[in-house]
């Protein structure tokens, strides 16, 4: 009996290891037992989402991309990337502007908890426009809502000719391509104007790999078209820690808040803002002291919103681990009027992410500009007190 029971308790131990290994639904890309498992690009950091028509020569598309696949990202032939352009409701087709090839693909520095390969690509804002010029024709002239197919009425529209306009949206899509010549991207933009321009065979993506957190490859970007002002937000300001909190603590547990977590991590100091070198027109960098370590912060001026891209501190907190920063999620942290709280903490609606006049030049003393950031993420910018407890920090710079 007790060797009936054994083999009964073998039998079912190896269907449900055959079932397990074969539910192409837990797959979050096509899976085929033919073949390898296909691909997708994971972006670890953006660094701007504006084309700045001041100084098109200095913006681009930048991301650090990381290849997702069997071969660690050695599979990757190139990357093309497609760029349509909005004004109002007016899109046109797309049109290639440049493939980026796989050999740019390295093994991540060290530390790293990642065995995948990354590349940082630049699209420049200039070879954008040179593409999206080509478009003078009308790719869809006879589509009208009479045929029911079109959204607005008139369809997708040619490119209006002339320069770019403040308010034009640039629209990227990348396609990833494989040494065996498979292509993973998403649906085209055009689609949702008139779905017979669809590229459906490029559109194989799936949400939990496109908006997934951890997986982060959306396959598609937005740049909004605007000025930043030649020369703003340079020169000296002074620095101040106004608040240090969890964001995903309610205002009584904040009551609460643990003493030895509330740690002036950037002691009050004068900064120097700069433009970076070999950067883009919206980036700006300063040395700061930091945990008592003097290091390098860089910033994106978005349209009147302060974004820090992730980035490592260059602070170890153990060792292989290192201190990262990343923007905090969208929205406000609100706190009621209850209190007094805890000294540290926000005493009102603070918003997440920084802030700063737009149409200000700051060089002028006493303008400011606040920046948050949620500090102790790891290196995919995940939320996990990768090294004590991830905290967000609200830092003013008053212009001297």
């Amino acid at each position: 009996m007790k060797k009936i029971k054994d083999n009964i308790f073998l039998l079912i131990f190896t269907l449900a290891a055959i079932v397990s290994c074969r539910d192409e639904s837990l797959y979050p890309l096509p899976y085929d037992t033919e073949k390898d498992n296909g691909g997708y690009l994971r972006i670890i950091q953006q660094t701007s989402n504006v084309v700045d028509l001041n100084d098109l020569a200095n913006s681009a598309f930048e991301a650090t991309f990381e290849a997702v696949e069997k071969l660690n990202g050695d599979n990757v032939e190139g990357i093309e990337f497609w760029a349509s352009h909005r004004r109002g409701t007016g899109l046109t087709d797309e049109v290639l502007v440049t493939t980026i090839d796989g050999t740019g693909f390295a093994p991540t520095p060290q530390p790293t908890i990642s065995i995948f390969k990354r590349a940082k690509v630049r699209v420049l804002a200039n070879d954008i426009l040179a593409k999206i010029q080509t478009l003078t024709t009308d790719p869809d002239g006879t589509c009208t809502t009479l045929s029911n197919i079109c959204s607005p009425s008139t369809g997708l529209v040619a490119y209006p000719g002339g320069p770019l306009l403040a308010g034009d949206v640039i629209i990227l899509r990348w396609i990833l391509i494989l040494k065996d010549g498979r292509r993973f991207s998403v649906i085209n933009p055009q689609a949702a104007v008139n779905p017979s321009m669809a590229k459906t065979l490029e559109a194989n993506s799936t949400p939990n790999v496109t908006t997934a957190q951890f997986a982060s490859s959306p396959f598609t970007a937005q740049l909004t078209v605007r000025s930043v002002p030649a020369g703003s937000w340079i020169g000296d300001y002074s620095l101040t820690q106004e608040a240090i909190w969890s964001a995903l603590h309610t205002w009584n547990q904040h009551e609460f808040y643990p003493a030895g977590l509330n740690q002036v991590l950037f002691p009050n100091q004068t900064v120097t803002l700069a433009t970076v070198p070999g950067g883009l027109s919206t980036e700006r960098q300063f040395s700061v002291n930091y945990r008592g370590k003097q290091v390098t912060m860089k910033i994106n001026l978005e349209n009147g919103t302060v974004f820090v891209p992730l980035q490592n501190s260059g602070v170890e907190c153990a060792p292989q681990k290192s201190v990262f920063w990343v923007t905090p999620t969208t929205g406000n942290f609100t706190l009621n009027s209850f209190g007094p709280l805890a000294p540290g903490l926000p005493q009102a609606t603070t918003a997440n992410r920084g802030a700063y006049t737009a149409a200000s030049t700051g060089t002028t003393p006493g303008n400011t500009l606040r920046i948050g950031l949620d500090d102790d993420a790891d290196e995919y910018g995940l939320r996990n007190g990768y090294c004590t407890w991830t905290r967000r920090v609200k830092l003013l710079l008053t212009k001297l």
